[in-house]
C-alpha cells in the first residue's frame, strides 16, 4: 500500500499527522460523494485503532491512539460515536471547521 501526504501539513504538524489527514480526507470525500455518514451537518468516517493498525502496519495501536489524540488536541479532527449499538466503541472522525478553514 502506498501512503502519501501533503507536505504543507507535514511541515506544520509532522509526517505522521499528514499521513492520517490524507487517509481521513479520502474516506470523508468518498462518504460525501456517496451521501453517507452525515451527522450534525458534517460528513464522518470511522475506524478502530485495530483497523488503523492494519492500514498502517508501521505504527502500533498505541502510536495510532497518540497520533489521533494529538490531532484532536490540535483541533484538526473531532470525534464522536454514531454507532447503532451502545457497546460499540468505534470512533467516528471528521475535520474541525478550524482545520478546514485554515
Amino acid at each position: 500500500m502506498t501512503h502519501i501526504f501533503d507536505t504543507n501539513i507535514a511541515v506544520e504538524y509532522g509526517v505522521e499527522i499528514a499521513i492520517v489527514v490524507n487517509h481521513l480526507a479520502f474516506w470523508i470525500q468518498k462518504n460525501e460523494a456517496n451521501d453517507k455518514h452525515i451527522h450534525n451537518g458534517k460528513v464522518w468516517t470511522y475506524n478502530s485503532t485495530k483497523a488503523f493498525s492494519e492500514l498502517f502496519p508501521y505504527w502500533t495501536e498505541r502510536q495510532i491512539r497518540r497520533i489521533l489524540m494529538n490531532m484532536e488536541e490540535l483541533k484538526i479532527i473531532e470525534t464522536a460515536n454514531f454507532n447503532k449499538v451502545s457497546y460499540d466503541r468505534t470512533k467516528w472522525y471528521t475535520f474541525t471547521d478550524q482545520f478546514i478553514n485554515a
